[in-house]
């Protein structure tokens, strides 16, 4: 597979892609062995989070600490849980981009995917390492200050007692490997849905391209072009389908997180908990900003298909051709938008709403906490 590979490559650890290669039962049954496992690893990490929260919260302070890790926790579990579920699905969405009319047939497009592709990979890059600075943040953070006095790294419910040395440290390195994997799977999905906006773009450079150099006896061209522009939409509105109740859990429980972050920003020293906190904000705050800025570029540059007819030789063509671009033109008038079940856009004027809901909610619980 030519496109998306950075995040193929995280799909595959994540147990969400088999490799095509791997046809033998032995290496099939390998993979889905490593699957359940590493689904299991993440189950066991957000069950006992979630029993925390219903047994072992005491007070609003424990309950913000809490929340706002299970929260994420939870939301990637769902992700994760849609990929697997629907794999088929979203395997026959990336391979769509490598059959017609989205395969490039010249070099000039291959040099404009290889650019959107280098995007995909350094924007999977740099979201993979903010989450593992965070994550690894976390781990010394509570070696030096935790692991003496045999405080677990995340608050969590456990049907035993880790007292002992040997438990503990099991019981650590179950919640440090269990982190590691919640990051590795947040990154496969955001990197998946960014990634498929990215080349939804992608297309639309290849198809303006495409439209500069129709040549005037060849009103076939025109045509393919028309049926180029169809297939982004309905490529757009599968890929939206796909991702709907991801969207919509991502938003709700991204505004929640923020919340509660900010909270608890307000409420510790300046000290290492403070930083921990601070970068944990800024990744849910990058992971919906992430989102939200493709979603809004993909619908400006379907809103750019008109400019980019004019800037063809329309003039030189024949009726028939000239009907085409109408017709292309009246679809553009409807601009490509994501939305979580038709309630929400992807776009930054929804991200402005997250902040704006956040900071209103924080308000709430402080007034509520004064009085």
């Amino acid at each position: 597979m030519n496109v998306l590979k950075s995040t193929s490559f995280l799909l595959k650890i994540s147990g969400c892609y088999k490799p095509g290669s791997w046809r033998t039962p032995f290496k099939r049954s390998l993979y889905n062995i490593y699957t359940v496992i590493y689904l299991l690893f993440l189950s066991s990490f957000v069950l006992c989070q979630i029993l925390d929260i219903v047994f072992n919260v005491e007070n609003q302070d424990d309950f913000s600490d809490n929340f706002s890790i299970t929260a994420v926790v939870f939301l990637t579990w769902f992700k994760l849980s849609v990929i697997l579920i629907r794999r088929g699905n979203f395997v026959f969405l990336i391979d769509m981009l490598e059959s017609k009319p989205f395969s490039p047939v010249d070099t000039e497009e291959d040099k404009i995917r290889s650019k959107f592709e280098k995007i995909t990979e350094w924007n999977t890059f740099g979201y993979w390492s903010l989450l593992l600075i965070s994550a690894f943040w976390i781990y010394v953070r509570s070696l030096l200050t935790d692991f003496e006095s045999r405080k677990l790294m995340f608050r969590a419910w456990l049907p035993y007692n880790y007292s002992s040395a040997p438990i503990f440290i099991l019981t650590f390195i179950h919640q440090a490997t269990a982190a590691t994997i919640c990051c590795t799977s947040s990154v496969a999905v955001d990197s998946l849905y960014t990634g498929l906006l990215i080349h939804i773009y992608c297309q639309f450079e290849i198809l303006e391209y495409r439209l500069k150099n129709i040549k005037t006896e060849k009103d076939n061209s025109v045509k393919q072009c028309a049926w180029h522009h169809d297939r982004i939409y309905k490529f757009s509105k599968m890929m939206n389908e796909e991702f709907k109740l991801i969207l919509i859990f991502q938003f709700c429980l991204s505004i929640s997180v923020i919340c509660f972050n900010l909270y608890r920003m307000t409420q510790i020293k300046m000290d290492s908990k403070f930083v921990e906190t601070t970068l944990y904000s800024f990744s849910i705050l990058t992971q919906i900003f992430y989102y939200c800025w493709y979603g809004n570029e993909v619908k400006l540059k379907s809103l750019e298909l008109p400019c980019m007819i004019f800037q063809s030789d329309w003039t030189s063509l024949n009726n028939s051709a000239a009907r085409a671009f109408l017709m292309i033109m009246r679809r553009a008038t409807r601009p490509i938008e994501f939305t979580s079940i038709h309630v929400i856009s992807v776009n930054l004027e929804s991200f402005m709403t997250v902040l704006k809901t956040s900071y209103s909610a924080l308000n709430v619980i402080q007034q509520s906490k004064e009085s």
